[in-house]
């Protein structure tokens, strides 16, 4: 589970902001939190986290900071190549040119730290801890010079000096040079089989980031291959009330020039599929799988939709069908996941887009009844402002988004405000008492 975040110097994130799961409250209510046992006692942890404010105010760079970070750590960075890092434009003179991403989770019973600094060219610091008896303890430690000269400090409760696997790290350690210096030492060692941080990397790849704009990976696949998940996704729309009646995945072999003309595919896609010797490409909602051969074929995998219209059954295709539906597409899946017990944590940027006050309530509030016995959560951005329901949520859930005069993102939450009983929150919020709301010119 994410227990804490913070990130600086990122998009239009200049001084450091921390995100926190922990309840600020001592009487949260306990169908929002999950109790956690660690070595500094037992812990409540929230399972959802919101994030509201203006257009352009910072929340989709919170999210995207995120989706840096994983990929920067989960699939490392080539020698000599820079970091690709995306800085705050503004001039923040302490902030040195650097970077940091740092986060704090809890994973098989221990409480992690791992974190890391960069600037444009290179990591400058990275670090594991553990929490002990005794309060965060480090495993490994790492420093590396504008030179490019690092030095890596690894200790025993790491690896026990003499084992296998600590020979391995301090070969690893003494490998890295000026070349590396872009690189995480904690990729390194995972791509080198060292064991001990399997579980630190695979933590990472169970986040899941979701943009409104990126679709499920292999969705007509899955729904062709699993005949549960396919019901699932059915019955969901059949509950929501999108007017579908049915879901099935067709196929269809066709040649492989016949699938350029048809769909008039762009020569530059063209050109990446002819130089695959196999593989799948995804291109207006449908999915084609290329095999090898003289004549080469394609095969056209797709969902198709069916609604029943003047009582008669009428087939849609994928892109026939309304944005809510296919925002349903995006999300439903994450339900589907929790069912089979899985350890994900979803960032949700726009979970709103597309889809009535009433489905977005619904999906967080299944959300939450569906995380019970897992540890997965989920922490979303919305504009939608009726979402803001302490019905529905903590205050301990929300947080309020806005930048300041020299562009700078500020994070502020909920918890910070003191709210009075029988307060109407969203109408406060829509006053502008909490802030991180848009101010429109002639309103003033």
């Amino acid at each position: 589970m994410l227990l804490k975040y913070i990130v600086s110097n990122f998009m239009s994130i200049g001084h450091p902001i921390e995100f926190s799961m922990f309840p600020t409250s001592e009487n949260v209510e306990e169908r929002l939190v999950k109790r956690i046992d660690t070595k500094a006692g037992e812990w409540k942890t929230l399972r959802r986290g919101g994030f509201f404010g203006p257009n352009a105010s910072g929340k989709t760079t919170f999210i995207k900071s995120l989706y840096f970070a994983k990929n920067f750590i989960v699939n490392g960075q080539k020698s000599g190549k820079g970091t690709g890092i995306n800085q705050f434009r503004g001039n923040i003179e302490e902030l040195e040119g650097k970077s940091l991403f740092q986060f704090m989770f809890y994973l098989q019973g221990d409480v992690y730290e791992y974190g890391f600094s960069l600037g444009t060219e290179q990591v400058h610091e990275e670090w594991l801890m553990v929490l002990t008896e005794k309060g965060f303890q480090p495993l490994f430690a790492r420093q590396t010079s504008e030179e490019g000269n690092t030095e890596i400090e690894i200790e025993s409760r790491f690896a026990r000096k003499g084992s296998k696997e600590r020979n391995l790290v301090e070969v690893l350690k003494e490998s890295i040079g000026e070349n590396q210096k872009n690189q995480l030492f904690l990729y390194k060692m995972y791509d080198n089989g060292v064991k001990r941080v399997e579980c630190i990397i695979e933590w990472f790849q169970h986040l899941k980031i979701i943009f409104p704009k990126a679709k499920v990976q292999g969705l007509p696949l899955r729904m062709d291959k699993d005949d549960d998940f396919r019901r699932f996704i059915l019955d969901s729309l059949k509950n929501m009330d999108t007017g579908v009646a049915n879901i099935s995945v067709v196929s269809d072999v066709m040649d492989f020039r016949d699938f350029i003309e048809k769909l008039n595919i762009p020569n530059e896609i063209v050109s990446q599929v002819e130089d695959m010797r196999n593989g799948i490409l995804t291109f207006a909602g449908k999915y084609f799988i290329f095999g090898e051969g003289e004549k080469r074929q394609t095969l056209l995998v797709q969902i198709k939709f069916e609604h029943m219209l003047n009582g008669q059954i009428v087939p849609f295709n994928v892109e026939e069908e309304s944005d809510g539906t296919r925002r349903l597409l995006d999300l439903l899946p994450i339900l589907f996941s929790l069912s089979k017990n899985r350890q994900d944590i979803y960032f949700v940027d726009e979970i709103d887009r597309s889809l009535h006050t009433k489905l977005s309530q619904h999906l967080l509030r299944e959300f939450l009844k569906g995380c019970e016995d897992t540890d997965s959560q989920i922490v979303f951005t919305a504009h939608d402002v009726n979402l803001i329901n302490l019905g529905e949520f903590g205050q301990d859930e929300i947080w309020f988004v806005e930048k300041d005069g020299n562009g700078e993102s500020h994070f502020r939450p909920f918890s910070d405000f003191e709210i009075e009983k029988g307060q109407d929150a969203l109408r406060a919020y829509l006053n502008g008492r909490f802030g991180a709301v848009p101010l429109l010119k002639g309103e003033i």
